[in-house]
């Protein structure tokens, strides 16, 4: 019997396509059964892999997230040597803590993107007021993802209430961007194709530069203030 049988990792004998031809006792220990290498291998770790630990390199090493029998994943330091068109892998298990940790930060990064995301949903409520018309605040900055996340439900819910004007009031924005200009101008361009006229509110001098670059071609109503606005529309006295 082999003594790679005895290995204190796990280790595995694989032919040049990582079908797996022996593995170690350690190996059975801490991964599920699998025909070829491959399948152990996290799937966004996969090309890593195949570019890394590929025959042409006789020998290599790097860093995988596999599948085990107590994880999904559990981060590897996997080296590999070639000889005679046939593969030795060895495994070692980096420090359970780090994965964990790793984990935990990717995690985050997930809930904080999916906060960002929601805060851009509300960001741009629709607030009705008289004689047909209704008002956009916008808040943050005027970027693409600030008009992607609203453009469907702003764009619904004025043709199911037929509003003849939409003020867009700029009073809470701070920065602004080419693309997200770009996408303002579009979403414009779709409310005048509506029969709606967009009207831009309390627009900063900072902010004019953006809309100077782009050539917009409707009858678009630019006001100087908010509460011009709503005294307007018999909202204030």
């Amino acid at each position: 019997m082999s003594v790679s049988q005895y290995l204190p990792h796990p280790y595995f004998h694989v032919k040049y396509d990582f079908i797996i031809l022996f593995q170690s006792a350690q190996s059975n220990d801490v991964f599920p059964c699998a025909d070829n290498f491959l399948e152990l291998v996290d799937s966004e770790s996969k090309s890593k892999a195949l570019s890394i630990l590929s025959e042409f390199n006789t020998m290599a090493a790097c860093e995988l997230t596999m599948r085990t029998l107590y994880s999904s994943y559990a981060l590897m330091d996997v080296s590999i040597h070639w000889h005679g068109g046939e593969g030795h892998v060895l495994c070692i298990e980096k420090d359970t803590r780090l994965a964990e940790t790793n984990m935990e930060l990717l995690d985050k990064k997930e809930a904080l993107e999916q906060a960002l995301t929601k805060v851009k949903k509300l960001s741009s409520p629709l607030i009705e007021i008289p004689k047909k018309e209704a008002l956009v605040p916008l808040f943050g900055d005027l970027d693409s993802e600030l008009i992607e996340h609203n453009e469907t439900l702003l764009l619904t819910k004025i043709f199911e209430k037929e509003y003849d004007v939409i003020h867009f009031d700029f009073s809470g924005v701070g920065g602004i961007t080419d693309d997200g200009v770009s996408k303002f101008v579009d979403l414009l361009h779709k409310l005048d194709l509506m029969g709606v006229i967009p009207s831009v509110v309390a627009i900063k001098p900072k902010h004019t530069m953006y809309l100077n670059k782009t050539s917009i071609k409707m009858n678009i109503e630019f006001q100087n203030s908010l509460s011009k606005v709503l005294k307007k529309s018999n909202c204030v006295t």
